[in-house]
């Protein structure tokens, strides 16, 4: 029989390119559920459920037993644990999609952090609160739920800034942008990032769907040490650009009335994450960078490259 799979979210970015893997593979039965609202029109074929999380339209998808359901949308904790509550004796397995930003990064500039390092705390007024505010703090508590949930097989993945085709931010998009079409472009001052590719954290889930024996919760980070100019240089190489750097302070960039959220990925923090237990437990072997970037460059072109939504004009 094939496993029946439920997706929450799906259409957008690394969950629409998980349901079209999953829909290839004939081995499951997959079901979307959503609002119904974004890329609407991308998965006509493919059964769907449309509702609010936040509501009781939730509970349709209760009605029915799940081997797996893989939750990209979850960011709001004061519904969640009633879901799981409803789901009870109805899901076989359940994985969350989390982020890096469950950490205090500001807290770890001396060494990397690991799946056992504390997670931030989430106060009342926080769970109720509107995206993007305590974005990270909302994910922790979520996470908090789920675990405390002993009758439920459960896999958390963490992953950092994720990059690669379907990307709705611009954030990645905008360095490879400013390689193909500046000859200079404007850096400020450099700090190490983790990266996720979206392709690579596909191929995790679709494992995290069969793996036997896990663990309950994974960092799940392609490249680690990474740096704005890192990304502009592969990607100059790749566009056979050449390009010079104009590197500011943040006090040149103040003097000009630049803020530093007009460069897209800007992180004042050096922090570093270790993935390496998804790497082993998942059979991962994360894209070469260059090979990564080439394939988003490759998507991006397909599409006229647009102008980014994001970032300095």
């Amino acid at each position: 029989m094939r496993k029946k799979i439920l997706v929450l979210g799906g259409t957008m970015f690394v969950g629409r390119a998980l349901v079209e893997k999953l829909l290839a593979l004939p081995q499951y039965d997959v079901t979307i559920f959503n609002r119904g609202k974004s890329n609407a029109g991308i998965f006509t074929g493919a059964k769907q459920i449309h509702g609010n999380r936040e509501t009781d339209d939730i509970l349709q998808v209760c009605s029915q037993h799940w081997d797996c359901i893989i939750d990209f949308c979850g960011y709001y904790p004061l519904t969640f644990e009633n879901f799981l509550e409803q789901l009870r004796g109805r899901v076989s397995r359940y994985i969350f999609i989390s982020t890096i930003s469950v950490y205090d990064l500001s807290k770890f500039s001396e060494r990397a952090i690991t799946e056992v390092d504390e997670i931030v705390s989430c106060a009342e007024e926080q769970k109720i609160s509107k995206l993007p505010e305590a974005y990270g703090e909302k994910k922790a508590e979520m996470e908090r739920i789920l675990l405390k949930q002993k009758w439920l097989d459960k896999i958390i993945l963490r992953p950092s800034f994720i990059y690669g085709k379907y990307d709705w931010t611009d954030r990645f998009y905008y360095w490879l942008y400013r390689a193909k079409f500046f000859e200079t472009i404007l850096l400020p001052q450099e700090f190490n990032l983790s990266l996720t590719y979206a392709d690579d954290l596909v191929y995790a889930i679709l494992n995290t769907i069969e793996v036997e024996n896990h663990q309950e919760v994974y960092n799940a980070i392609s490249q680690t040490n990474i740096f704005l100019r890192n990304i502009v240089d592969t990607a100059s190489s790749i566009l056979n650009k050449t390009v010079s750097f104009v590197e500011v302070t943040n006090e040149e960039l103040e003097k000009n009335q630049i803020d530093t959220s007009s460069f897209p990925l800007f992180v004042p923090l050096n922090f570093s994450v270790q993935g390496k237990n998804w790497l082993n437990d998942f059979s991962i072997k994360p894209e070469e960078f260059i090979k990564a970037v080439a394939e988003t460059i490759l998507y991006y072109g397909s599409l006229g490259w647009p102008v980014p939504r994001v970032g300095l004009s």
